[in-house]
């Protein structure tokens, strides 16, 4: 049995990297990401950007003119 479980944990692990790989090409395509000073020059309202520098996702909200994160903190 242990060799069954070690086997399953293995495939798990397997799964949960290619899991990872593909949420981050989604990310990096669809959403936008990269360090601060690669964020978009012209944003739409709402517009979502991940920022690796900050390690966090950010919105921009067009009616103070500027990023937030999901505080409502500026970034």
């Amino acid at each position: 049995m242990s060799l069954m479980l070690k086997e399953h944990e293995r495939s798990q692990a397997e799964w949960n990297r290619k899991a990872r790989d593909v949420v981050n090409v989604v990310v990096r395509r669809l959403l936008g990401a990269g360090a601060s000073a690669s964020r978009p020059v012209n944003p739409t309202d709402g517009q979502l950007f991940y920022d690796r520098t900050l390690k966090k996702p950010i919105w921009w909200n067009s009616e103070d003119g500027e990023w937030k994160d999901a505080a409502g903190a500026g970034a």
